[in-house]
């Protein structure tokens, strides 16, 4: 049945996906690396207040950067809207442009937009499976849908893709036996240019006693941060370690608050998460600081 479903939704994205062109207006001048925001320090701070954290939005993701900077992406919807869709701004001629939507649909989701590690695939997930859409000259290609061996006839929401192209993702179960276990993270590997059977990840990442909804893999696979979400009001962030025996360090909370969807910039200098009052950031040096505390 998912499969003739599939198939509607690439008609109807194809028949009413907004490919929005970037035309500067009398937007407030952005300049710069993070549009030209002050960078923060070790206490999270509300990013691009009124430009991409908006009174009367609602966001859902992290700001999300492409490799170069130049393009950021980010799920949210107006207050009161049923669809979450996917905004973006873009640097041209040195100037930021104002946020337009970039995928949007009125009869379903948009959510977790991803770079690929050579910024030429953007990666999101849309009614329980997920997309990529490639660059080209004038924007990006129709959206695709990825492996078939990633998209199963259960539902799948993306979460993050490595320097090599293995994609980490969940995996709804609504019949698992525990609250942690029906949302279970997978990564499928990309070798020689195809997806592998995609692998269930230990009980390290995939605890039985709380939901794992957001996750981070560092590029190298080095580190994952991940949302530890209990009931429906808990909802932190933990960060750990690939030991060089290949197993997992202790979990490690990170002092940020409520947060939810943890990604790293391109750059590795700041990490980016949502909040209930908008998209944060704070300065990623936390990362190295723990990991020699952690793995001494």
């Amino acid at each position: 049945m998912k499969k003739i479903i599939a198939i509607i939704v690439a008609i109807s994205i194809q028949s009413t996906l907004v490919f929005c062109q970037t035309e500067q207006t009398n937007f407030t001048v952005l300049k710069g690396p993070y549009l030209g925001q002050k960078p923060p320090g070790n206490i999270p701070e509300l990013f691009a207040p009124g430009i991409i954290s908006r009174e009367g939005y609602f966001e859902h993701s992290a700001a999300i950067f492409s490799p170069d900077g130049n393009e950021v992406y980010w799920s949210g919807k107006p207050q009161g809207a049923r669809y979450f869709e996917i905004n973006f701004m873009k640097m041209v001629n040195g100037r930021w442009t104002e946020p337009k939507i970039a995928f949007s649909h009125n009869g379903y989701n948009f959510g977790n937009p991803v770079f690929s590690s050579d910024g030429n695939k953007l990666f999101f997930d849309s009614r329980g499976d997920i997309w990529f859409v490639e660059r080209k000259s004038d924007g990006w290609t129709e959206p695709v849908q990825v492996s078939s061996l990633i998209n199963s006839e259960g539902s799948e929401t993306l979460r993050s893709i490595t320097k090599d192209g293995s994609i980490y993702f969940s995996r709804y179960n609504a019949n698992a036996s525990s609250e942690g276990r029906m949302h279970e993270v997978y990564v499928s590997r990309k070798i020689n240019g195809n997806y592998t059977d995609p692998e269930k990840l230990g009980k390290s990442i995939n605890s039985d006693d709380v939901k794992e909804f957001g996750v981070f893999v560092a590029p190298d696979e080095s580190y994952i941060i991940i949302q530890e979400a209990k009931g429906n009001i808990s909802s932190e962030l933990i960060i750990i370690y690939k030991i060089t025996d290949g197993s997992w360090s202790n979990r490690i909370k990170l002092n940020v608050g409520w947060a939810q969807f943890p990604s790293v910039s391109p750059d590795g200098k700041y990490l980016f998460f949502m909040t209930r009052d908008g998209i944060a950031w704070r300065d990623s040096s936390f990362i190295e600081e723990l990991k020699s505390t952690e793995l001494k």
